[in-house]
Protein backbone atom coordinates (compact mmCIF):
# COMPACT_ATOMS: atom_id res chain seq x y z
CA UNK A 1 0.00 0.00 0.00
CA UNK A 2 1.09 3.57 -0.59
CA UNK A 3 2.83 5.33 2.25
CA UNK A 4 0.98 8.55 1.48
CA UNK A 5 -2.38 7.13 2.49
CA UNK A 6 -3.38 7.25 6.15
CA UNK A 7 -3.56 4.26 8.48
CA UNK A 8 -7.32 4.47 8.75
CA UNK A 9 -7.79 4.60 4.98
CA UNK A 10 -5.69 1.44 4.61
CA UNK A 11 -7.91 -0.41 7.03
CA UNK A 12 -11.06 0.96 5.39
CA UNK A 13 -9.91 -0.19 1.95
CA UNK A 14 -9.20 -3.68 3.26
CA UNK A 15 -12.62 -3.86 4.95
CA UNK A 16 -14.35 -2.61 1.80
CA UNK A 17 -12.72 -5.36 -0.26
CA UNK A 18 -13.91 -7.99 2.25
CA UNK A 19 -17.42 -6.55 2.56
CA UNK A 20 -17.14 -5.83 6.31
CA UNK A 21 -17.01 -2.03 6.23
CA UNK A 22 -20.19 -1.71 8.33
CA UNK A 23 -18.51 -3.55 11.23
CA UNK A 24 -14.90 -2.52 10.66
CA UNK A 25 -14.55 -1.22 14.24
CA UNK A 26 -14.05 -4.79 15.47
CA UNK A 27 -10.84 -5.06 13.43
CA UNK A 28 -7.38 -3.55 13.48
CA UNK A 29 -4.09 -3.73 11.62
CA UNK A 30 -1.09 -5.54 13.08
CA UNK A 31 2.57 -5.29 12.15
CA UNK A 32 5.87 -6.68 13.40
CA UNK A 33 8.57 -4.42 14.78
CA UNK A 34 12.31 -4.98 14.45
CA UNK A 35 12.27 -7.42 17.40
CA UNK A 36 9.53 -9.55 15.87
CA UNK A 37 6.82 -8.40 18.30
CA UNK A 38 3.28 -8.10 16.94
CA UNK A 39 1.84 -4.66 17.67
CA UNK A 40 -1.39 -2.88 16.80
CA UNK A 41 -1.06 -0.02 14.35
CA UNK A 42 -2.45 3.24 15.76
CA UNK A 43 -4.77 4.47 13.02
CA UNK A 44 -4.51 8.10 14.13
CA UNK A 45 -0.73 8.39 13.84
CA UNK A 46 1.54 8.42 10.76
CA UNK A 47 2.70 4.97 9.74
CA UNK A 48 6.38 5.88 9.40
CA UNK A 49 6.60 7.00 13.03
CA UNK A 50 5.25 3.65 14.23
CA UNK A 51 7.04 1.21 11.95
CA UNK A 52 10.34 3.07 12.00
CA UNK A 53 10.28 3.63 8.25
CA UNK A 54 10.89 -0.01 7.41
CA UNK A 55 11.72 -1.33 3.99
CA UNK A 56 8.87 -1.01 1.50
CA UNK A 57 6.46 -2.59 0.92
CA UNK A 58 5.11 -2.57 4.46
CA UNK A 59 2.90 -5.53 5.33
CA UNK A 60 -0.02 -5.38 7.73
CA UNK A 61 -2.34 -8.14 8.92
CA UNK A 62 -6.06 -7.50 9.35
CA UNK A 63 -7.01 -9.09 12.66
CA UNK A 64 -9.92 -9.07 15.10
CA UNK A 65 -9.10 -6.54 17.79
CA UNK A 66 -12.32 -6.62 19.81
CA UNK A 67 -13.96 -10.04 20.09
CA UNK A 68 -17.73 -10.31 20.56
CA UNK A 69 -20.13 -13.30 20.57
CA UNK A 70 -21.34 -14.31 17.09
CA UNK A 71 -24.95 -13.30 17.71
CA UNK A 72 -23.82 -9.65 17.87
CA UNK A 73 -22.35 -9.81 14.36
CA UNK A 74 -24.83 -8.64 11.74
CA UNK A 75 -22.96 -9.52 8.53
CA UNK A 76 -22.09 -13.03 7.45
CA UNK A 77 -18.83 -11.72 5.96
CA UNK A 78 -17.84 -10.41 9.39
CA UNK A 79 -18.58 -13.76 11.01
CA UNK A 80 -16.43 -15.43 8.36
CA UNK A 81 -13.46 -13.19 9.21
CA UNK A 82 -14.00 -13.91 12.92
CA UNK A 83 -13.99 -17.61 12.07
CA UNK A 84 -10.73 -17.39 10.10
CA UNK A 85 -8.99 -15.53 12.94
CA UNK A 86 -10.34 -17.84 15.66
CA UNK A 87 -9.20 -20.86 13.62
CA UNK A 88 -5.72 -19.34 13.47
CA UNK A 89 -5.76 -18.64 17.21
CA UNK A 90 -6.68 -22.25 17.94
CA UNK A 91 -4.02 -23.74 15.67
CA UNK A 92 -1.27 -21.48 17.02
CA UNK A 93 -2.17 -22.27 20.63
CA UNK A 94 -3.27 -18.81 21.74
CA UNK A 95 -6.77 -20.08 22.51
CA UNK A 96 -6.80 -22.81 25.16
CA UNK A 97 -9.65 -25.34 25.16
CA UNK A 98 -10.98 -26.83 28.40
CA UNK A 99 -10.94 -30.56 27.51
CA UNK A 100 -10.34 -33.01 24.65
CA UNK A 101 -14.06 -33.53 24.03
CA UNK A 102 -14.36 -29.83 23.23
CA UNK A 103 -11.29 -30.05 21.01
CA UNK A 104 -12.88 -32.89 19.01
CA UNK A 105 -16.05 -30.85 18.62
CA UNK A 106 -14.11 -27.79 17.39
CA UNK A 107 -12.05 -29.84 14.92
CA UNK A 108 -15.25 -31.38 13.52
CA UNK A 109 -16.79 -27.92 13.05
CA UNK A 110 -13.65 -26.69 11.29
CA UNK A 111 -13.70 -29.73 9.00
CA UNK A 112 -17.40 -29.20 8.21
CA UNK A 113 -16.82 -25.51 7.46
CA UNK A 114 -13.76 -26.13 5.27
CA UNK A 115 -14.54 -29.41 3.50
CA UNK A 116 -18.27 -30.06 3.95
CA UNK A 117 -19.84 -33.40 4.90
CA UNK A 118 -17.67 -36.33 5.91
CA UNK A 119 -16.77 -38.59 3.00
CA UNK A 120 -15.44 -42.02 3.94
CA UNK A 121 -13.85 -42.40 0.49
CA UNK A 122 -11.78 -39.23 0.83
CA UNK A 123 -11.68 -38.14 4.49
CA UNK A 124 -9.90 -34.84 5.27
CA UNK A 125 -7.00 -36.52 7.08
CA UNK A 126 -4.62 -33.63 6.38
CA UNK A 127 -7.02 -31.19 8.02
CA UNK A 128 -7.53 -33.54 10.98
CA UNK A 129 -3.77 -33.79 11.50
CA UNK A 130 -3.36 -30.03 11.33
CA UNK A 131 -6.18 -29.37 13.77
CA UNK A 132 -4.86 -31.99 16.19
CA UNK A 133 -2.27 -29.36 17.18
CA UNK A 134 -4.97 -27.69 19.28
CA UNK A 135 -4.03 -28.12 22.92
CA UNK A 136 -6.08 -28.11 26.09
CA UNK A 137 -5.60 -25.77 29.03
CA UNK A 138 -4.66 -28.76 31.21
CA UNK A 139 -1.24 -29.68 29.80
CA UNK A 140 -0.91 -32.64 32.18
CA UNK A 141 -3.80 -34.49 30.53
CA UNK A 142 -2.66 -36.73 27.70
CA UNK A 143 -4.50 -37.01 24.41
CA UNK A 144 -6.95 -39.96 24.24
CA UNK A 145 -5.96 -42.92 22.07
CA UNK A 146 -9.22 -42.78 20.12
CA UNK A 147 -9.06 -39.01 19.60
CA UNK A 148 -9.17 -39.23 15.79
CA UNK A 149 -12.15 -41.59 16.00
CA UNK A 150 -13.98 -39.05 18.18
CA UNK A 151 -13.36 -36.33 15.61
CA UNK A 152 -14.75 -38.51 12.81
CA UNK A 153 -17.85 -39.34 14.86
CA UNK A 154 -18.44 -35.67 15.64
CA UNK A 155 -17.99 -34.83 11.97
CA UNK A 156 -20.57 -37.44 10.94
CA UNK A 157 -23.10 -36.13 13.46
CA UNK A 158 -23.18 -32.67 11.88
CA UNK A 159 -23.84 -33.93 8.37
CA UNK A 160 -25.67 -31.48 6.06
CA UNK A 161 -24.72 -28.52 8.25
CA UNK A 162 -24.08 -25.43 6.12
CA UNK A 163 -20.68 -23.75 6.09
CA UNK A 164 -22.01 -20.54 7.63
CA UNK A 165 -23.75 -22.53 10.37
CA UNK A 166 -20.58 -24.46 11.20
CA UNK A 167 -18.63 -21.20 11.42
CA UNK A 168 -21.29 -19.72 13.71
CA UNK A 169 -21.23 -22.67 16.10
CA UNK A 170 -17.45 -22.69 16.22
CA UNK A 171 -17.52 -19.02 17.25
CA UNK A 172 -20.24 -19.86 19.76
CA UNK A 173 -18.07 -22.61 21.27
CA UNK A 174 -14.93 -20.49 21.62
CA UNK A 175 -16.90 -17.55 23.05
CA UNK A 176 -17.37 -19.71 26.17
CA UNK A 177 -13.62 -20.26 26.64
CA UNK A 178 -11.83 -18.52 29.48
CA UNK A 179 -9.24 -16.99 27.15
CA UNK A 180 -11.80 -15.72 24.62
CA UNK A 181 -10.93 -12.18 23.51
CA UNK A 182 -7.76 -12.01 25.60
CA UNK A 183 -4.66 -10.26 24.33
CA UNK A 184 -1.54 -11.82 25.84
CA UNK A 185 1.61 -10.02 26.99
CA UNK A 186 4.71 -11.91 28.14
CA UNK A 187 6.62 -10.82 31.21
CA UNK A 188 10.41 -10.62 30.96
CA UNK A 189 11.97 -13.72 32.58
CA UNK A 190 8.92 -14.20 34.81
CA UNK A 191 9.60 -10.89 36.59
CA UNK A 192 8.00 -10.73 40.06
CA UNK A 193 6.58 -14.23 39.61
CA UNK A 194 4.40 -13.18 36.66
CA UNK A 195 4.74 -15.08 33.39
CA UNK A 196 1.90 -13.63 31.27
CA UNK A 197 -0.78 -10.96 31.46
CA UNK A 198 -4.05 -11.40 29.57
CA UNK A 199 -6.26 -8.40 28.82
CA UNK A 200 -9.81 -9.50 28.05
CA UNK A 201 -13.38 -8.17 27.86
CA UNK A 202 -13.94 -8.30 31.64
CA UNK A 203 -10.55 -7.43 33.07
CA UNK A 204 -6.96 -8.54 33.49
CA UNK A 205 -5.83 -12.11 34.11
CA UNK A 206 -2.39 -12.60 35.68
CA UNK A 207 -0.73 -15.95 34.95
CA UNK A 208 2.02 -16.83 37.44
CA UNK A 209 4.93 -19.25 37.31
CA UNK A 210 5.01 -22.86 38.54
CA UNK A 211 1.37 -23.56 37.65
CA UNK A 212 0.12 -21.25 40.39
CA UNK A 213 -3.49 -20.15 40.44
CA UNK A 214 -4.31 -17.34 38.02
CA UNK A 215 -5.44 -13.98 39.37
CA UNK A 216 -8.39 -12.10 37.86
CA UNK A 217 -8.56 -8.33 38.27
CA UNK A 218 -11.81 -6.75 36.98
CA UNK A 219 -11.73 -3.33 35.37
CA UNK A 220 -13.83 -1.91 38.19
CA UNK A 221 -11.05 -2.73 40.68
CA UNK A 222 -8.26 -0.98 38.76
CA UNK A 223 -7.22 2.33 40.30
CA UNK A 224 -4.34 3.34 38.03
CA UNK A 225 -1.98 1.99 35.38
CA UNK A 226 1.31 3.58 34.35
CA UNK A 227 4.30 2.64 32.22
CA UNK A 228 7.94 3.65 32.38
CA UNK A 229 10.03 2.18 29.60
CA UNK A 230 9.69 -1.60 29.97
CA UNK A 231 8.10 -1.47 33.43
CA UNK A 232 4.35 -1.59 33.97
CA UNK A 233 2.83 -0.51 37.28
CA UNK A 234 -0.75 -1.43 38.21
CA UNK A 235 -2.69 -0.35 41.32
CA UNK A 236 -5.95 -2.14 42.09
CA UNK A 237 -8.31 -2.95 44.95
CA UNK A 238 -8.07 -6.48 46.30
CA UNK A 239 -11.04 -8.53 47.46
CA UNK A 240 -10.46 -7.13 50.96
CA UNK A 241 -10.78 -3.57 49.66
CA UNK A 242 -7.10 -2.77 50.15
CA UNK A 243 -4.96 -1.04 47.56
CA UNK A 244 -2.51 -3.48 46.02
CA UNK A 245 0.23 -2.78 43.51
CA UNK A 246 1.62 -5.08 40.86
CA UNK A 247 4.82 -4.49 38.90
CA UNK A 248 6.23 -6.48 36.03
CA UNK A 249 8.74 -5.99 33.25
CA UNK A 250 7.94 -6.62 29.61
CA UNK A 251 10.17 -7.46 26.67
CA UNK A 252 10.29 -3.90 25.32
CA UNK A 253 8.96 -0.41 25.90
CA UNK A 254 6.61 -0.88 22.94
CA UNK A 255 5.09 -3.94 24.63
CA UNK A 256 4.61 -1.97 27.84
CA UNK A 257 2.88 0.82 25.91
CA UNK A 258 0.79 -1.79 24.10
CA UNK A 259 -0.34 -3.27 27.42
CA UNK A 260 -1.37 0.15 28.72
CA UNK A 261 -3.22 0.84 25.48
CA UNK A 262 -4.96 -2.58 25.51
CA UNK A 263 -6.25 -2.11 29.07
CA UNK A 264 -7.63 1.36 28.36
CA UNK A 265 -9.19 0.56 25.00
CA UNK A 266 -10.77 -2.74 26.03
CA UNK A 267 -12.20 -1.17 29.17
CA UNK A 268 -13.72 1.63 27.07
CA UNK A 269 -15.02 -0.77 24.41
CA UNK A 270 -16.66 -3.37 26.66
CA UNK A 271 -17.56 -1.46 29.83
CA UNK A 272 -18.39 2.15 28.88
CA UNK A 273 -21.45 3.70 27.28
CA UNK A 274 -19.30 5.90 25.05
CA UNK A 275 -15.63 6.69 24.53
CA UNK A 276 -14.75 9.63 26.75
CA UNK A 277 -12.85 12.64 25.48
CA UNK A 278 -10.16 11.97 28.10
CA UNK A 279 -9.32 8.82 26.13
CA UNK A 280 -9.54 10.18 22.60
CA UNK A 281 -7.63 13.38 23.41
CA UNK A 282 -4.69 11.75 25.21
CA UNK A 283 -1.39 12.23 23.38
CA UNK A 284 2.35 12.53 23.88
CA UNK A 285 5.03 14.58 22.10
CA UNK A 286 8.58 13.93 21.09
CA UNK A 287 11.41 16.26 22.10
CA UNK A 288 11.06 18.57 19.12
CA UNK A 289 7.30 18.80 19.52
CA UNK A 290 7.64 19.50 23.24
CA UNK A 291 9.96 22.45 22.57
CA UNK A 292 7.63 23.88 19.90
CA UNK A 293 4.58 23.45 22.18
CA UNK A 294 6.19 25.81 24.70
CA UNK A 295 5.65 28.62 22.22
CA UNK A 296 2.58 27.25 20.44
CA UNK A 297 0.33 24.87 22.34
CA UNK A 298 -1.82 24.20 19.26
CA UNK A 299 1.09 22.88 17.24
CA UNK A 300 0.69 19.32 15.94
CA UNK A 301 4.41 18.83 15.42
CA UNK A 302 5.61 15.69 17.15
CA UNK A 303 2.12 14.87 18.48
CA UNK A 304 1.40 11.18 18.87
CA UNK A 305 -2.03 9.95 19.96
CA UNK A 306 -2.05 7.13 22.48
CA UNK A 307 -5.42 5.55 21.58
CA UNK A 308 -7.39 5.19 18.35
CA UNK A 309 -10.67 3.70 19.61
CA UNK A 310 -13.75 5.50 18.27
CA UNK A 311 -16.80 3.55 19.44
CA UNK A 312 -17.84 1.21 22.22
CA UNK A 313 -19.30 -2.26 21.67
CA UNK A 314 -22.86 -0.96 21.89
CA UNK A 315 -22.13 1.96 19.56
CA UNK A 316 -20.53 -0.31 16.95
CA UNK A 317 -23.59 -2.59 16.97
CA UNK A 318 -26.06 0.30 16.72
CA UNK A 319 -24.03 2.04 14.02
CA UNK A 320 -23.86 -1.14 11.94
CA UNK A 321 -27.61 -1.72 12.24
CA UNK A 322 -28.35 1.84 11.10
CA UNK A 323 -25.94 1.56 8.18
CA UNK A 324 -27.45 -1.74 7.01
CA UNK A 325 -30.98 -0.36 7.40
CA UNK A 326 -30.17 2.75 5.36
CA UNK A 327 -28.50 0.62 2.71
CA UNK A 328 -31.59 -1.57 2.42
CA UNK A 329 -33.95 1.42 2.40
CA UNK A 330 -32.19 3.25 -0.43
CA UNK A 331 -33.15 0.81 -3.16
CA UNK A 332 -33.68 2.69 -6.43
CA UNK A 333 -37.00 1.85 -8.05
CA UNK A 334 -37.46 2.16 -11.83
CA UNK A 335 -39.69 4.93 -13.11
CA UNK A 336 -43.05 4.22 -14.73
CA UNK A 337 -41.76 5.23 -18.17
CA UNK A 338 -38.95 2.69 -17.92
CA UNK A 339 -41.44 -0.03 -17.04
CA UNK A 340 -43.66 0.83 -20.01
CA UNK A 341 -40.70 0.88 -22.37
CA UNK A 342 -39.63 -2.61 -21.39
CA UNK A 343 -40.37 -5.39 -23.84
CA UNK A 344 -43.62 -7.21 -23.20
CA UNK A 345 -42.97 -10.81 -22.24
CA UNK A 346 -46.54 -11.95 -22.68
CA UNK A 347 -45.49 -14.41 -25.39
CA UNK A 348 -42.44 -15.50 -23.45
CA UNK A 349 -42.21 -19.27 -23.08
CA UNK A 350 -40.07 -19.08 -19.97
CA UNK A 351 -41.58 -21.28 -17.21
CA UNK A 352 -41.20 -18.49 -14.66
CA UNK A 353 -43.14 -16.06 -16.84
CA UNK A 354 -45.91 -18.59 -17.37
CA UNK A 355 -46.11 -19.29 -13.68
CA UNK A 356 -46.28 -15.57 -12.90
CA UNK A 357 -49.12 -15.03 -15.39
CA UNK A 358 -51.05 -17.96 -13.95
CA UNK A 359 -50.61 -16.68 -10.41
CA UNK A 360 -51.82 -13.23 -11.44
CA UNK A 361 -54.86 -14.69 -13.17
CA UNK A 362 -55.76 -16.77 -10.11
CA UNK A 363 -55.34 -13.73 -7.87
CA UNK A 364 -57.61 -11.59 -10.03
CA UNK A 365 -60.23 -14.35 -10.19
CA UNK A 366 -60.13 -14.69 -6.41
CA UNK A 367 -61.07 -11.02 -6.10
CA UNK A 368 -64.29 -11.53 -8.10
CA UNK A 369 -67.72 -12.51 -6.82
CA UNK A 370 -67.96 -16.29 -6.84
CA UNK A 371 -71.63 -16.14 -7.87
CA UNK A 372 -71.78 -13.75 -10.83
CA UNK A 373 -68.01 -13.68 -11.58
CA UNK A 374 -68.52 -10.14 -12.84
CA UNK A 375 -68.25 -7.68 -9.95
CA UNK A 376 -65.61 -7.26 -7.29
CA UNK A 377 -65.81 -9.19 -4.05
CA UNK A 378 -66.85 -6.59 -1.47
CA UNK A 379 -69.27 -8.20 1.02
CA UNK A 380 -68.86 -10.56 3.98
CA UNK A 381 -71.64 -12.88 5.15
CA UNK A 382 -72.41 -13.33 8.83
CA UNK A 383 -72.34 -15.16 11.14
CA UNK A 384 -70.08 -17.53 9.12
CA UNK A 385 -67.77 -14.67 8.02
CA UNK A 386 -67.17 -15.88 4.46
CA UNK A 387 -66.40 -13.24 1.81
CA UNK A 388 -67.46 -14.79 -1.49
CA UNK A 389 -69.94 -12.43 -3.14
CA UNK A 390 -70.59 -8.89 -4.27
CA UNK A 391 -73.22 -6.71 -2.67
CA UNK A 392 -75.99 -7.45 -5.21
CA UNK A 393 -75.54 -11.23 -5.05
CA UNK A 394 -75.27 -11.21 -1.27
CA UNK A 395 -78.64 -9.47 -0.96
CA UNK A 396 -80.24 -12.27 -3.00
CA UNK A 397 -78.76 -15.13 -0.98
CA UNK A 398 -80.42 -16.70 2.03
CA UNK A 399 -77.60 -19.17 2.76
CA UNK A 400 -73.82 -18.98 2.41
CA UNK A 401 -72.69 -20.61 -0.88
CA UNK A 402 -69.71 -22.21 0.89
CA UNK A 403 -70.90 -23.56 4.23
CA UNK A 404 -74.70 -23.41 3.60
CA UNK A 405 -75.23 -21.59 6.90
CA UNK A 406 -78.16 -19.20 7.23
CA UNK A 407 -77.26 -15.55 6.59
CA UNK A 408 -78.32 -13.16 9.36
CA UNK A 409 -76.74 -10.01 7.95
CA UNK A 410 -74.04 -8.76 5.57
CA UNK A 411 -71.30 -6.19 5.91
CA UNK A 412 -69.33 -4.30 3.33
CA UNK A 413 -65.60 -4.98 3.32
CA UNK A 414 -62.90 -2.77 1.85
CA UNK A 415 -60.00 -4.56 0.17
CA UNK A 416 -56.70 -2.83 -0.67
CA UNK A 417 -57.08 -0.70 -3.76
CA UNK A 418 -54.18 -2.55 -5.43
CA UNK A 419 -56.25 -5.76 -5.43
CA UNK A 420 -59.19 -4.16 -7.20
CA UNK A 421 -57.29 -2.80 -10.22
CA UNK A 422 -55.67 -4.56 -13.14
CA UNK A 423 -52.40 -3.30 -14.63
CA UNK A 424 -53.83 -1.44 -17.63
CA UNK A 425 -50.37 -0.90 -19.06
CA UNK A 426 -50.14 -4.59 -20.03
CA UNK A 427 -52.69 -5.43 -22.77
CA UNK A 428 -51.70 -9.10 -22.67
CA UNK A 429 -52.87 -9.41 -19.09
CA UNK A 430 -56.10 -7.61 -19.97
CA UNK A 431 -56.90 -10.18 -22.63
CA UNK A 432 -56.01 -13.17 -20.44
CA UNK A 433 -57.72 -12.09 -17.22
CA UNK A 434 -61.08 -10.77 -16.14
CA UNK A 435 -61.02 -7.15 -15.08
CA UNK A 436 -62.90 -6.40 -11.86
CA UNK A 437 -65.46 -3.67 -12.20
CA UNK A 438 -65.17 -2.32 -8.66
CA UNK A 439 -62.64 0.34 -9.49
CA UNK A 440 -64.33 1.30 -12.82
CA UNK A 441 -68.01 1.37 -11.85
CA UNK A 442 -70.09 4.23 -13.18
CA UNK A 443 -72.13 6.49 -10.93
CA UNK A 444 -75.40 4.87 -12.05
CA UNK A 445 -74.08 1.37 -11.28
CA UNK A 446 -72.94 2.43 -7.81
CA UNK A 447 -76.37 3.90 -7.13
CA UNK A 448 -78.04 0.67 -8.27
CA UNK A 449 -75.78 -1.41 -6.00
CA UNK A 450 -76.27 0.82 -2.98
CA UNK A 451 -78.78 -0.20 -0.34
CA UNK A 452 -82.06 1.54 0.39
CA UNK A 453 -81.80 4.40 2.84
CA UNK A 454 -83.81 2.65 5.49
CA UNK A 455 -81.50 -0.40 5.59
CA UNK A 456 -78.06 1.27 5.26
CA UNK A 457 -75.86 1.86 8.27
CA UNK A 458 -72.84 4.15 8.45
CA UNK A 459 -69.27 2.76 8.85
CA UNK A 460 -70.01 -0.79 7.75
CA UNK A 461 -72.54 -1.73 10.43
CA UNK A 462 -75.29 -4.29 9.86
CA UNK A 463 -77.12 -4.19 6.52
Amino acid sequence: MERASSSRSKKQRACDCLGISKECDYFGLKYQNAKGEELWLNLRNPIERQTGGGVAPLRFALRVKFWVPPHLLLQEATRHQFYLHSRLELLEGRLKVSDWASVARLVALIAQADTGDYDSLSPPNALYSQCCQIQTAESCESRPQDFLHRIVQQHKEIKAMKTSTAEYWLLKEISNLDTFGQEMFHSKFGYNGVSMIGVGPHGITVYRNHDEETQNIPYTAIQSATTQRRMFHLVYLSLDGEETSLNFKLDSSQSASGLYRAITEKHAFYSCETVRSAVTAQFIRDLKGTIISIFNEDSTLGKKYVFDIRRTCREVYDNARRALYCEAATVSLPEEKEILQKQDCGDCEDPKCKESRECLTRLLDAMLCRICMDRSLDTALFPCGHAVACLDCARRCERCPLCRADIDHCRTIYLPIELTHVDKHNPKLLSESIEPSYGNSSTEEIQKRSLPAESSVVNGDDI
